[in-house]
């Protein structure tokens, strides 16, 4: 501790009320090397505290004052000889009269307080602190939304102005000294110091400011390399597009802090034009007048003929291989047609490396952070690629994979190499718009034909990932990559906005796929991501969902359910513990039950037709051995090469089981594991008693196909209902048509009767009516007794949906006819021949029923 004056006990405690990034850190380091004590210990503040620092530096600093900032800087000021930065650097904002009494009490303390301010000017504090403000995530430790991030330096701007009059105004006044932080003038320091202390003589503050230099000084700002190539076209397609690429550079130099560099490719039969002369013009004019554009690069592409696919992927790659070698720490392939919607897109992304870094440990400049493309959101358009991926693979694209990519994939690509390790995220708030990507809000195509890549680049990036994981340090834990596929033809918002806004767990880095079947239904571009041209149907819309995907796992699910918000936590948990063998995940799809459930809907749980959506939750029926499907409105598989087979209903109806199966076959035998805590709810299909009729006939056209597809699942039976009225179909041309309509309800009568009477199997039919989160309070026993009878008809329309889809088939005798499907796959041995009993009882009730109208009908005839 120092003494103001010999023999005096009184201690001196230099207070410097300069700003932040101004020369305070200096100051400390100098004061310590002369043995004095230095505080300067940012306190821990809230992100309204932060923010009221930047907003209202005034305020904030009063507030603090008045509550216990005084008792505070009076006790460090007896425990410390020099305080800087934290609350300290706002002390210049509080009235003189404040400053004065402030004094005062550290007087009567036995301290006294000595006011410097170190200065700079005030674009270099802006430019200085917005730097710090990225190193230290400071934008996100205040919380700062978009429109604030936006204002971000304009803010500092205004503070640091304020702060620099008010410092002016209290030297004016003799309440403390200027150190100004320029060239040159930080000499004249020890000149200011020495009085202000009179323990050490100037030359003591000259030796040990010397000694320390400069401190907390930033790192040098990265450079962002911008990778543009275009073609001209006609005189004014190239006016336009020179006009776009100023509007797009200028709106790159709208962060402020941005550092860029910009490597050109021009076609090899427009390199010599004038057109790409007056673009290379613009931007060396830009060089010499900017202080953010480094450099510009052009080169020329190789030449090629109209027929030759545009082979962007290559180009990208040498203009990536320039970018780097010129100093570039990250690469980003842009063009006249990209729009920047964010101001502060360079912090962002600068701020996205470092986490990166910090995260994972591994040098600044790893990794694969994306834009937020508003074009096709939730897709890895625009990648910028770190400077470490020209290490690793020594280019943009590894050497093996050079004839691979042509124009398309190579993004996705990147994506998925970096992804598992979390080293690919996608930056939320960096917005781009790709006018003329051929986006489907728009009539505007892509500018060229798109030539996807030779053989799958999702294999490639799974082989690759082997370099990148020995550049991470051991340890590193890898994420689940699981993206959820969705098919929508309703496009019902609501219930896709539930799926999109899943929680994901930190373990699992996961993209959500929306393949929007239904053109017409669109209404923003929000949750959509790809569109089908027309209607395919759900199968080929899933098929282009797996094809989309470079994921470890696909969470199939249908766009008319509610999924519960921990149901990618809950997949997640059972991945973490997944044998080999496991091919898949079965969730649960639950129908709702209520005190008010219609009739109608009661029936279909009382009828079977939804068993398979709950068997999660009753899988332990087939111990040791667990389901052998389930349905794709809640399933998880394992990446396959397996596609759903088109040759089902476009609605849907036995795909899932087709698919399944074979997952299983292709395997060698894997088998599917039921995860009940993965929960939906399955909302009832919407309409009438006849419109759910006619849902579940047009399903079991389609499921019909299975049994020539799996004939090993396939056993023969009595004729059912709708096959034993088709056989009967002479007799009523004999009787008459109408005769038909009248022993209808006699035979349904008869299928209900078997089942009715079986007890067990109707109380087994009232438990799952029962089952649920919600149990159905118990209802009249009238109740029960109708929602069988629907149950039971519902499940004759079924039957005769799959007689007509024989028919068109033409595997009614082949198949059809007399066959049914062992939906339990052989998993419940007795299941076939406890069926086929239940079958003959009600085919011998049938056959009663129409003997005794044949012989009704001859008696009335006599």
């Amino acid at each position: 501790m120092s003494e103001s004056l010999q023999g005096n006990k009184q201690r001196v405690c230099i207070v410097n009320v300069g700003l932040y990034r101004s020369g305070t850190t200096y100051l400390a380091e100098a004061s310590k090397s002369l043995g004095l004590k230095p505080y300067r210990t940012f306190p821990e503040l809230t992100s309204d505290e932060q923010k009221k620092i930047l907003q209202d530096p005034k305020k904030a600093v009063l507030d603090w004052f008045s509550n216990d900032g005084l008792n505070q800087i009076i006790h460090l000021a007896t425990e410390y000889d020099l305080l800087c930065d934290g609350w300290v650097a706002l002390l210049s904002f509080l009235p003189p009269s404040l400053i004065n009494s402030l004094k005062a009490k550290a007087q009567d303390s036995g301290v006294s307080l000595e006011l410097v301010a170190s200065t700079r000017d005030v674009e270099s504090t802006v430019k200085s602190e917005l730097h710090h403000w990225v190193i230290h995530d400071l934008e996100k430790r205040a919380a700062l939304n978009p429109t604030e991030r936006t204002s971000l330096e304009n803010l500092l701007r205004e503070r640091a102005k304020m702060h620099y009059r008010s410092v002016q105004c209290l030297c004016q006044l003799g309440m403390l000294k200027l150190l100004p932080l320029e060239d040159g003038l930080e000499d004249e320091w020890p000149k200011v110091l020495s009085p202000v202390d009179k323990g050490f003589v100037e030359e003591d503050w000259a030796s040990a400011l010397r000694s320390t230099e400069k401190q907390n000084v930033s790192p040098p700002l990265p450079v962002e390399g911008i990778l543009l190539t275009l073609r001209f076209g006609s005189d004014p397609e190239a006016v336009e597009k020179i006009a776009s690429i100023e509007r797009l550079l200028d709106q790159i130099e709208e962060d402020s802090l941005c550092q860029y560099l910009v490597v050109l490719a021009v076609d090899n039969d427009e390199a010599n034009g004038d057109a790409a002369g007056d673009l290379i013009k613009h931007l060396k004019s830009r060089e010499r007048k900017s202080r953010q554009l480094q450099k510009v690069h052009t080169i020329t592409n190789p030449p090629r003929n109209s027929q030759e696919p545009f082979p962007i992927c290559s180009i990208w790659n040498e203009m990536a291989t320039v970018a780097w070698a010129s100093g570039a720490d990250w690469v980003e392939l842009l063009g006249d047609d990209i729009g920047i919607d964010c101001p502060f897109h360079y912090r962002a992304f600068y701020r996205a490396f470092l986490d990166i870094s910090e995260r994972l440990m591994v040098p600044f400049g790893f990794g694969c952070p994306w834009w937020n493309d508003r074009t096709f959101p939730g897709f890895p358009s625009f990648p910028c690629v770190g400077k470490t991926h020209q290490k690793i693979f020594g280019g943009l694209i590894p050497k093996q994979r050079g004839s691979s990519f042509i124009n398309q994939d190579l993004d996705p690509y990147l994506h998925r190499m970096y992804q598992k390790s979390t080293g690919a995220p996608c930056v939320k708030e960096a917005v781009l718009s790709n006018r003329s990507g051929g986006n489907i809000s728009s009539n505007t195509n892509a500018r060229y034909e798109r030539i996807c890549a030779k053989g799958s680049w999702q294999d490639f990036a799974v082989d690759d990932l082997e370099k990148i994981r020995q550049h991470l340090p051991i340890g590193v834990t890898e994420c689940f990559l699981l993206d959820v596929v969705v098919p929508s033809y309703r496009v019902r918002l609501d219930y896709l906005e539930s799926i999109c806004s899943l929680r994901v767990p930190e373990f699992i880095q996961s993209l959500f796929i929306i393949i929007v079947d239904n053109r017409s239904a669109l209404s923003g571009n929000t949750v959509r991501v790809r569109c089908n041209e027309k209607n395919v149907g759900a199968s080929a819309s899933r098929n282009r969902g797996l094809d989309e995907s470079a994921a470890e796992f696909v969470l199939n699910l249908d766009d008319d359910l509610i999924p519960n918000p921990d149901l990618l936590e809950q997949y997640g948990r059972a991945l973490q513990n997944l044998d080999d063998d496991v091919v898949g995940l079965i969730g649960l799809v639950r129908f709702p039950r209520s005190p008010t459930l219609p009739l109608r809907h009661a029936a279909v749980l009382m009828s079977y037709l939804t068993f398979m959506f709950e068997i999660a939750e009753q899988g332990g029926m087939y111990q040791p051995a667990t389901p052998a499907w389930g349905v794709t409105a809640n399933i998880l598989f394992r990446r396959t090469r397996i596609r759903f087979d088109l040759a089902y209903a476009k609605t849907g109806g036995g795909e899932d089981v087709d698919f399944s199966l074979r997952v299983s076959e292709a395997s060698g035998g894997g088998h599917l594991v039921p995860v009940p805590e993965a929960c939906v709810v399955h909302p009832f299909w919407p309409g009438s008693v006849l419109a759910l009729a006619s849902h579940f006939f047009n399903w079991a056209i389609g499921d019909g196909a299975l049994f020539s597809r799996f004939p090993r699942y396939r056993y023969w039976s009595f004729p059912n209902l709708p096959e034993s009225l088709f056989l009967s179909l002479p007799l009523f041309l004999w009787l008459g048509p109408l005769r038909l309509f009248t022993v209808i309800p006699y035979l349904l009568v008869a299928d209900f009767a078997v089942d009715f009477c079986n007890q067990t199997e109707f109380n087994h039919r009232c438990l799952l009516l029962d089952r649920g989160q919600t149990l159905v309070s118990k209802r009249s026993y009238v109740f029960y007794f109708a929602a069988h009878v629907l149950g039971n008809i519902y499940v004759v329309v079924l039957e005769s949906g799959r007689l007509w889809g024989h028919i068109c088939r033409n595997e009614l005798l082949t198949t059809g006819l007399f066959r049914r499907f062992d939906w339990h796959c052989g998993r419940l041995q007795a299941a076939p021949s406890k069926f086929r009993q239940r079958e003959a009882a009600k085919f011998g009730l049938f056959v009663s029923v129409l003997v005794y109208n044949l012989v009704a009908s001859s008696k009335s005839s006599i």
